[in-house]
């Protein structure tokens, strides 16, 4: 499985964009079937993580699978 990891931007319902540490902005919407609901999103907006994705093909955006801190929270 693909994996992307970066800063969240800025959270939408159920959808997010990641600045990578490459700094491209990649849109991801988050699984149905994952761990976290949307209204968990927004705790992770500009904080460093890894996102683990499926690719979406006919889609803009991945689909985000688990979303994984990569820091502590302050």
């Amino acid at each position: 499985m693909p994996s992307a990891t970066g800063t969240m931007l800025i959270v939408q319902e159920s959808r997010f964009r990641l600045l990578t540490d490459a700094g491209r902005g990649l849109l991801f919407i988050l699984a149905h079937d994952a761990a976290l609901e949307p209204q968990d999103l927004p705790a992770f907006t500009h904080r460093r993580l890894r996102v683990d994705y499926a690719e979406a093909p006919g889609l803009r955006a991945h689909i985000a699978q688990k979303l994984h801190l990569l820091e502590p929270a302050r």
